[in-house]
């Protein structure tokens, strides 16, 4: 048997101010949830460029990137002292309504008057870790007290994945004219249009011929790979 065996695992939410490096500014604050989610769906995005040959009015779609986007749980809140394993429902329960637990939640979402915006959070759970933003948050509240009071609430929170900003500059440079590609001729395409399509003017088109061996560059094959160096601009 393990250490963990008949323990069960709370998702925590670590919330903090991070730096340019996506190192936490301070130390991170917990949020165990009161009761872990039961569904999980997350969203993922293919990125295409739209191409088209000189001459041509079709548009043909270039794969570009993969973006692994929102991340969506339904958290259940409840002071009604009938689920268990939850420290924080029995601190609900006492106080006699779910509305000071939910307002904690709302308030990973709040900017902070310091930072002058809102925290940056990492959602863990088992194996599950993801650096993100809280985007929106919808509250259903489904049972009261007798005076009124919020007893139970389902909330529907949508995370946005957050890429800090070295990473992100990694991620640009990959797809960067800054590093060598390889390119299949289209029909109607030129080393000038080519150029200019890649490195956003067709000055470049020597480089280009140069890095191929290209005598004749006016003379391009559908289907003939280029390389595309890397130029100095």
């Amino acid at each position: 048997m393990g250490l963990l065996d008949g323990i069960l695992l709370k998702m925590m939410i670590f919330s903090y101010h991070a730096d340019e490096n996506g190192m936490p500014k301070g130390f991170p604050i917990p949020y165990p949830v009161m009761y872990n989610p039961e569904k999980l769906s997350k969203s993922l995005t293919v990125n295409y460029q739209k191409t088209c040959a000189p001459g041509d009015n079709g548009q043909e779609l270039e794969y570009h990137s993969v973006e692994s986007g929102d991340v969506t749980f339904e958290f259940l809140f409840d002071a009604t002292g009938t689920s268990v394993n939850s420290i924080n429902g029995e601190v609900a329960s006492a106080i006699g309504g779910v509305d000071l637990e939910i307002e904690l939640f709302l308030a990973l979402m709040t900017p902070d008057p310091e930072e002058h915006q809102p925290r940056t959070l990492t959602l863990v759970w088992g194996t599950f870790l993801f650096n993100c933003k809280l985007k929106t948050a919808k509250v259903d509240y489904t049972l009261f007290s007798s005076i009124g009071r919020p007893l139970r609430a389902t909330v529907t929170a949508t995370f946005e994945r957050h890429e800090f900003r070295v990473l992100q500059a990694a991620l640009s440079k990959l797809f960067s004219s800054d590093l060598t590609k390889v390119h299949i001729v289209k029909a109607g395409e030129t080393l000038p249009s080519i150029a200019n399509e890649v490195y956003g003017s067709p000055i470049y088109y020597m480089e280009v011929a140069e890095a191929n061996n290209l005598l004749n560059f006016r003379n391009l094959t559908p289907g003939q790979e280029l390389i595309l160096p890397p130029v100095e601009k």
